[in-house]
C-alpha cells in the first residue's frame, strides 16, 4: 500500500469550474490571480501580501489576507507527495492526485488567466457522495486553495481502496471567507446532494412543485409512457392561458445528449415553450422557445435549478417537502 501523504489540499478548478475538463488531461492544477505575475522569487507570506496589495489596491483589508494566503499556500506550502483534490461540478465527482512538482509560472498550460501551476499525477476519480457528511461539509468551503488534513485519513482510504467504490455513508480555518458566501456555497452543494438521492419520479414532482411555487399550475405525469413530456405547466387553472410549458426531466449523472434535446423539441408545437431539466448538466434547466420548428431555430435560456429552489422553497406545497430532507 502507498505511504500516506502528510497533507491533502483542495485546489478548485478555476472560476465557475472552468478548468474541470482540463486538469486531468493537463496533469496539473492551476490558480488565477494572474496579475500577481511570477511568484518564484517571493518567499514569505508577508511578501505575498505586499505584492497582492500592490496589484489589488482596491481590495478591502479583510480580503487581502484571505486571497494572499491562498496564493502563498499554493506556491509555498503545498509539497511534493502531498495529495491534491479538485471538484468536477458537472458530474459531482472528486479527483484525487499526488503533487509532482514545485510551483511553476506557466501562462501557456491553462492560459494566461491561470498561470500558477502545480503538476499532479491523478490517481482516482470518485463520486462526492461516498464521502462522509462531515467531509462533504468541509469540501464545501468557498476558498480556492485550502488544507483538508482533518479528513486526510478518509481521503487516503478512498484513494488506496481497490475495486468498487465504497457505499455512500448515511478544518483548519486560517482565513475564513465572508460568512454569507461560505454558507451559500455549502448549502448549494448539500442541496445538490439531496437532489441526487431523489428517485426519478420524486425529482419530477420536485420540478412540478417548483413551477407551482413560481406561480404556474403544473401537472406531473404518472409513471409510465409519457410521450416525452413529464410535466405540463400553464398560468391558469384551465390551461387556456400562455405560456404553455412542456417539461422533460432527466435525473441521472450522465450529461444529456444533443439527440435527446432535439427529440424533445419535436414535441413542442407553435406557441408552446419547453424546459429540459437534467441533473447531469450542472443541475440546470435548459429552455427553448421555438419560433420556427421547421428550421429548428430556437432561443436558449438557462435557469439554474438550485437558484429556483432557494428562491421558492418556502412556497413549495407541503407534500413535496418531506421528500427533500
Amino acid at each position: 500500500m502507498a505511504l500516506k501523504p502528510l497533507h491533502v489540499w483542495m485546489v478548485r478548478s478555476g472560476n465557475d469550474n472552468i478548468l474541470a475538463n482540463l486538469v486531468e488531461d493537463k496533469g496539473a492544477v492551476a490558480v488565477g490571480w494572474d496579475e500577481m505575475g511570477d511568484l518564484s522569487q517571493l518567499q514569505t507570506r508577508e511578501q505575498f501580501k505586499r505584492r497582492y496589495q500592490e496589484v489589488f489596491p482596491e481590495d478591502s483589508e479583510g480580503r487581502v489576507p484571505v486571497n494572499a494566503g491562498q496564493i502563498y499556500r499554493f506556491a509555498k506550502e503545498i509539497h511534493l507527495g502531498d495529495y491534491v483534490i479538485t471538484y468536477i461540478k458537472d458530474s459531482r465527482e472528486i479527483v484525487i492526485g499526488i503533487v509532482e512538482s514545485e510551483y511553476e509560472f506557466n501562462p501557456t498550460l491553462f492560459g494566461v488567466e491561470y498561470p500558477h501551476v502545480r503538476h499532479v499525477k491523478w490517481i482516482k476519480r470518485v463520486s462526492r457522495d461516498i464521502f462522509s457528511p462531515e467531509a462533504r461539509n468541509t469540501l464545501g468551503s468557498t476558498l480556492t486553495v485550502f488544507i483538508l488534513d482533518n479528513i486526510l485519513d478518509e481521503i487516503y482510504s478512498i484513494a488506496t481502496q481497490k475495486g468498487a467504490e465504497p457505499k455512500v455513508p448515511e478544518e483548519v480555518i486560517e482565513d475564513a471567507p465572508p460568512f454569507y458566501k461560505d454558507v451559500r456555497a455549502k448549502a448549494d452543494e448539500l442541496i445538490a446532494d439531496l437532489i441526487s438521492r431523489l428517485d426519478p419520479y420524486d425529482f419530477q414532482d420536485l420540478v412540478a412543485a417548483l413551477l407551482e411555487a413560481m406561480g404556474f399550475n403544473a401537472k406531473s405525469s404518472p409513471p409510465g409512457r409519457d410521450r416525452g413530456v413529464d410535466v405540463i405547466a400553464h398560468p391558469d387553472a384551465f390551461g387556456f392561458g400562455t405560456p404553455r410549458i412542456k417539461v422533460q426531466v432527466k435525473h441521472r449523472k450522465g450529461a444529456a445528449t444533443g439527440p435527446e434535446m432535439r427529440s424533445f423539441m419535436g414535441v413542442l408545437r407553435s406557441g408552446e415553450n419547453g424546459l429540459f431539466v437534467s441533473t447531469g448538466v450542472l443541475l440546470a434547466m435548459r429552455s427553448w422557445k421555438p419560433s420556427d420548428l421547421a428550421n429548428q431555430s430556437s432561443c436558449w435560456i438557462e435557469v439554474i435549478l438550485l437558484n429556483c429552489y432557494l428562491k421558492t422553497m418556502r412556497y413549495l406545497r407541503p407534500s413535496i417537502k418531506p421528500k427533500f430532507r
